[in-house]
């Protein structure tokens, strides 16, 4: 106990504390767009000064918007693995080219760049990257530790959820503090204290400088949630539900407003991608998997070859999965073991399994039997990056063993996904291993981006941990 007392107290000592998260992401973004402002003025050195004043300042604009945007998305999911260096590099780009287009308006110039110019413009990414790399993961280890103050809030609720709330280091690990607290004895749902007493702590948490106060009830607490707001309205102040279901472990809660006709509707679950995002995503796997499958082409049929002159039976088998909205689905691999299961009664891999051919150790641990999936990918029952889709009586057995897991079928399958390049693949013999898949599957559908797609891809080619537990 006197430890984990001396470590808090540490913890204190060396807290930074930012107003909020916008203003924290803004200075993020107003620090690199500085950055890229002087990378830009060296990068044009020869414009006449008022040019290269207007090219520079474009730039950083540009690059400071699209920082600010990562920035808020960073403290609010402070993963070291999110696409946060990729990110830099495109908005260096886009950058570039609007400054581009600037110094076009502003003088007669016409663009011939010469070797120095694109040296110089390669040197500024790779620094541009190193900083963003640097600087993110330094943020993200402060804030691990609880050193870094972005959000001070104030809860309501009853003895145990209170408690239980305020004893969350998940709370502190994403920049959060609760600096004070109410407690109903009975609940929202239950007989409330005094309107006076209410005000009062809303005022306590104005004093302490609170930007959000956490009322923790359920949405049939409506009647108490009403009586409770209504003393604290003179106060500038959030006040948010934190359903008590969240306290639970794992338990994941998405609650906001949307207009509708004339009035407003709540939202309990949303589709994880709306339209763009499902356009972008299937035109990326369009022309990934159709370049894939030409390039690849000439190691497709040498391991087809291989396969089938190793051991009897065909190079390719199909077998059925469920996929996207609970609808099964037939998935192409190459064979590597010597059965060839349906996938409604099967035993999944083990380490050693006798089952598996030498040829097919080798193409399982490399993950080439999961390139004829590049078929599936094309004709869009699987997707390139999402969750690995299970043989139907594994899906319908791992569904039974943990309630989330039927979740991941919101959004596409996938040849590799989130939860594969965090070192989450293969076996699922345990509880732990199996909520674990699940809730890096869940992070992804909730996060998707185009951006993370790629990262993902990236890191399934040259990450050792992608590599993990494949037998």
């Amino acid at each position: 106990m006197s430890i984990l007392l001396e470590g808090r107290e540490a913890r204190r000592r060396r807290r930074f504390r930012m107003p909020s998260r916008d203003v924290m992401a803004a200075g993020l973004g107003l620090g690199e767009g500085f950055v890229v402002f002087l990378l830009s003025l060296v990068l044009i050195f020869d414009h006449a000064l008022p040019v290269a004043l207007g090219m520079a300042a474009a730039a950083a604009l540009v690059y400071g918007l699209l920082a600010v945007r990562a920035a808020r998305k960073f403290l609010a999911y402070a993963d070291l693995r999110q696409p946060y260096a990729f990110h830099a590099l495109f908005s260096w780009i886009a950058a570039s080219a609007i400054a581009g287009l600037v110094g076009g308006a502003l003088a007669d110039w016409a663009f011939s760049p010469g070797l120095l110019f694109w040296a110089w413009f390669a040197l500024a990414a790779a620094l541009i990257l190193t900083l963003r790399i640097v600087l993110y993961r330094r943020l993200a280890h402060m804030m691990s530790l609880g050193q870094l103050q972005v959000e001070r809030f104030g809860i309501i609720g009853d003895a145990p959820s209170v408690e239980h709330l305020r004893a969350d280091p998940r709370v502190w690990q994403q920049g959060g503090q609760v600096v004070t607290s109410f407690v109903l004895p009975e609940g929202l749902g239950g007989a409330l204290p005094p309107a006076k007493t209410i005000a009062d702590f809303a005022r306590d948490c104005v004093d302490k400088n609170c930007q959000h106060v956490l009322l923790i009830g359920d949405l049939d607490d409506l009647d108490g949630i009403g009586n409770l707001l209504a003393p604290c309205r003179p106060f500038a102040l959030n006040f948010l539900l934190y359903p008590k279901a969240s306290l639970a472990s794992h338990k994941i809660s998405l609650i906001d407003i949307v207009p509708l006709g004339s009035g407003n509707s709540l939202r309990l679950l949303s589709a994880p991608m709306n339209e763009t995002g499902r356009f972008l995503k299937r035109a990326f796997d369009i022309v990934a998997s159709g370049a894939g499958l030409i390039l690849l082409s000439p190691i497709l049929l040498v391991v087809a070859a291989a396969v089938r002159l190793t051991s009897p039976g065909p190079a390719l088998f199909l077998q059925e999965r469920r996929g996207f909205n609970g609808r099964n689905f037939r998935i192409y691999k190459f064979r590597s073991m010597r059965v060839m299961e349906s996938g409604h009664a099967m035993r999944q891999a083990q380490k050693d399994d006798p089952r598996v051919t030498k040829v097919g150790a080798f193409i399982r641990r490399t993950s080439i039997d999961e390139l004829p999936q590049l078929i599936n990918v094309l004709k869009g029952n699987m997707s390139l990056v999402g969750p690995r889709p299970h043989a139907i009586s594994h899906d319908d057995e791992l569904s039974g063993k943990f309630e989330l897991y039927a979740q991941r079928q919101r959004i596409k399958p996938g040849i590799t996904g989130w939860a594969q390049v965090n070192g989450f693949r293969g076996d699922t013999s345990t509880q732990d291993k199996i909520e674990a898949r699940t809730l890096h599957d869940l992070y992804y559908a909730e996060n998707w981006s185009l951006l993370l797609d790629i990262w993902i891809v990236f890191l399934t080619v040259f990450s050792s941990r992608t590599r993990q537990n494949a037998h």
